[in-house]
């Protein structure tokens, strides 16, 4: 049978400078009278000679192969690999049995298997890539920050195992928690002093993007309660604990008072045997009228972003939990369609492999989105792992989002549905173009978020009027302002008056997502023309296609004709 090899040859000069002529030209082949003559081997023409250092063995009386056996590399004392006591690499094949006779052979140093290698998946109990610093790079977290997208103003709650305070501090995120309100199965348990666990690990990944946040500890998950199934027990608690975030969001406000709340759950079914048949009145994984599928859409109703983790039953790897059931294995709550059901990709963007894969049991098309998972973060673990952690990270940024676009009931822009569609359609797409079981609409894109925000940035019509005072003057200017942007001369908009559509084409300045200098309109004014700054006020008075209370398009008055409406 033959067998794809790696062969290793020792120094020949011509070798050597093949090598390292190919070293600077990927697209260099072979060129056969650079190797040796060996008996028995096919080479392959598209593979040139690669140079790979020597080694000295610690110990030359061992065995050629020593599994753990120290090597040292020979290189030079600048560190770079010395060519005259390098090997040379080729890639050949040739029948199984004579590879002891290639091996035998004069400037033969190695045979080796040519193993065939495809990318691999992070399954459970892979080490972690990266730490939650490249998470933040990748979600773009200092540009939300200085658009003051940090989940200021906005209740983060995480139900879960409970959070621990002190290790947060420990670790560099600390986090502001509202004990009155958050919410505890028994007696004797404090919010905010768990043990350390699973619902820390999920606290500290939702501040990577929401670092001032309000969290709300909802420790359902040290629930003792029991009933006839595994699930039946926890989610009688857990539909008491939404029912004390329906409160949360329906008590009463002070005037002006917005009330944003993300909801975090990084837990669900992993087995159809926890649960009654499907079918069965008492189901809960397909039976929408179940009590716990119902409360989470009364609590998505009165305004709430709710995020479930799609589960670790994806079919490369999936958690012991799920005993090889890995086919529409997003059950119950987590595939509900008024929540975000988040996928898992690692940090170079490649589903992990336990990552539960749609389609849904509540909802078809599931999951929504990913998010980053498998990085070394909390330390609660050796890694923030599972579509636990994934969750987490998407719901600190839905609660940037909502620090820049807080719930008001009744305004559908500001809508739980409409923040989910921002979300799906701001994704990174990954896989098949467009939906897909495995990643949704893709990983959340944090970057995206940034550039959507900075295009709609309200501007206050102050600014403009001392930055640009020619637009402020009754004279009339060079180019007809009230032509080319009528929406600026007419004042507070009349009902009857169509609204833009949200993605409506305007010239408008470079914006700079990570520039240090965005000052009050959110990008510099440097190089921007007159017309770039007019179609940035006009844009500023709306978040895609809504008025902006207060803003600049509202505080326009016909009575000062073209003008900013300035006092």
């Amino acid at each position: 049978m033959k067998r794809n090899l790696i062969i290793e040859l020792d120094y020949g000069a011509r070798l050597a400078e093949a090598a390292f002529a190919a070293a600077s030209d990927p697209q260099a082949g072979l060129d056969p009278a650079a190797v040796p003559d060996i008996a028995g081997i096919a080479l392959d023409p598209s593979f040139a000679p690669t140079v790979i250092p020597g080694v000295h063995a610690t110990d030359p009386t061992a065995p050629g192969y020593v599994s753990g056996q120290k090597v040292e590399l020979a290189l030079t004392e600048a560190g770079e690999i010395d060519p005259n006591q390098a090997t040379y690499i080729v890639r050949a094949t040739a029948e199984e049995d004579k590879v002891e006779e290639i091996l035998a052979q004069k400037h033969v140093v190695g045979v080796f298997a040519d193993v065939e290698i495809q990318p691999s998946l992070i399954c459970p109990g892979s080490p972690p890539m990266g730490d939650d610093g490249d998470v933040e790079r990748l979600l773009c977290v200092p540009q939300m920050r200085r658009l003051r997208m940090d989940g200021s103003g906005v209740l983060v709650a995480i139900v879960d195992t409970g959070i621990n305070l002190a290790h947060l501090s420990a670790r560099g995120r600390p986090i502001t928690l509202d004990v009155a309100r958050s919410w505890v199965p028994s007696p004797g348990m404090v919010p905010g002093n768990a043990p350390v666990g699973h619902g820390t690990m999920c606290a500290f990944d939702a501040a990577i993007a929401a670092p001032q946040a309000t969290f709300l500890d909802i420790q359902l998950l040290r629930s003792s309660a029991s009933g006839p199934t595994p699930m039946s027990g926890v989610l009688s608690d857990a539909v008491r604990a939404y029912s004390h975030l329906i409160s949360v969001m329906t008590a009463p406000r002070r005037p002006g008072e917005a009330r944003s709340l993300v909801v975090n759950n990084s837990w669900g079914m992993f087995h159809p045997s926890w649960d009654f048949p499907v079918g069965h009145p008492g189901n809960y994984s397909d039976n929408p009228n179940h009590p716990f599928n119902r409360i989470v859409a009364a609590l998505e109703r009165v305004g709430a972003d709710i995020l479930f983790a799609a589960g670790n039953c994806g079919a490369n790897c999936p958690d012991g939990r799920c005993q090889g059931v890995t086919a529409n294995a997003i059950y119950g709550a987590n595939s509900h369609p008024s929540v975000l059901t988040i996928a898992g990709v690692d940090i170079s963007n490649t589903r992990v492999g336990y990552s539960s894969q749609g389609p849904g049991r509540l909802a078809r098309n599931k999951p929504d989105l990913a998010g980053y998972t498998h990085f070394r973060g909390s330390g609660v673990y050796a890694a923030d792992g599972g579509t636990s952690a994934a969750t987490p990270v998407v719901a600190g940024v839905v609660a940037a989002v909502r620090s820049r676009r807080p719930f008001q009931p009744g305004n559908p822009a500001a809508s739980p549905a409409a923040i989910r569609a921002l979300m799906r359609s701001t994704a990174t797409d990954l896989g098949a173009a467009g939906f897909d079981f495995d990643h949704g609409f893709g990983v959340v894109g944090g970057c995206a978020l940034v550039r959507r925000f900075i295009r709609v940035r309200p501007i206050r019509p102050i600014d403009i009027c001392r930055r640009i005072p020619e637009l402020c003057r009754p004279r009339p200017l060079p180019i007809d302002i009230c032509r080319r942007f009528p929406e600026i001369c007419r004042g507070v908009r009349r009902p009857d008056l169509p609204l833009p559509p949200p993605d409506l084409p305007r010239p408008g300045p470079q914006f700079a997502a990570d520039d240090e200098s965005l000052g009050d309109f959110g990008f510099e004014l440097g190089g921007a023309s007159l017309e770039d700054l007019l179609a940035a006020v006009w844009e500023a008075g709306y978040y895609d296609g809504s008025q902006v209370t207060g803003g600049a398009a509202a505080s326009r008055s016909p009575a000062k004709g073209c003008g900013c409406g300035c006092s």
